[in-house]
């Protein structure tokens, strides 16, 4: 279905699926949240995510018609329950009143710079609902990157609707069966970006 780079195709577990999930190690989401996966692709991280909390109520958004028509096989043969599959633009969306303020998280790996993807996602949020167990804060927008991000950081910060942006780095420390020493490295630069929005937005 070509949804990753047939070159990636033999590192499909160590660079895409354990990408996806290894900042659970770390961070909790609410068993039942309503969650947005924004640029989704080819249900990444969606749907490893969707494995793990079954109670998760998911949606999969994507632009691009072939890829969600191939989510919506991938989707049907997994047998997924409460999964539905979207196709249009995140700007447009975010506007609709069935989106509109319906997700407890929006969620989005590699779809695009920091500050568009916080732009993007704002619509679709719920208000900030701060969460015990070290669950990660509901109306927050979950964003995984690779690579030099800090002056996608500072755009994002700057944004007058951002309260805060955390930072934390997806460490693969106690893997049982580590993939090679390079991959080791390359995958220990991937960090989950947590963005908060404000109440009011901020003034100039």
């Amino acid at each position: 279905m070509n949804l990753i780079s047939r070159r990636d195709e033999a590192n499909f577990y160590s660079h895409h699926v354990l990408n996806c999930i290894s900042f659970l190690f770390a961070h909790r989401l609410k068993p039942d949240a309503e969650m947005l996966d924004l640029g989704t692709g080819g249900g990444l991280p969606g749907i490893p995510l969707k494995i793990i909390y079954g109670n998760l109520n998911l949606k999969l958004l994507d632009s691009v018609a072939k890829k969600t028509a191939a989510l919506s096989d991938i989707v049907g043969q997994l047998q997924l329950k409460n999964v539905k599959i979207l196709t249009g633009r995140a700007e447009e969306l975010s506007k609709s009143p069935e989106l509109k303020g319906k997700f407890d998280y929006v969620i989005s790996r590699a779809a695009g710079k920091l500050d568009e993807v916080t732009k993007w996602s704002r619509g679709f949020l719920k208000s900030f609902e701060l969460l015990a167990n070290g669950m990660i804060s509901g109306g927050t927008l979950i964003v995984l990157k690779g690579g030099m991000i800090d002056s996608e950081l500072r755009s994002a910060r700057n944004l007058k609707f951002v309260e805060s942006i955390e930072v934390d780095d997806i460490a693969f420390i106690g893997m049982e069966d580590p993939v090679s020493t390079q991959d080791f490295a390359s995958q220990r630069e991937k960090k989950i970006i947590l963005v908060k929005y404000s109440a009011v937005e901020k003034k100039n």
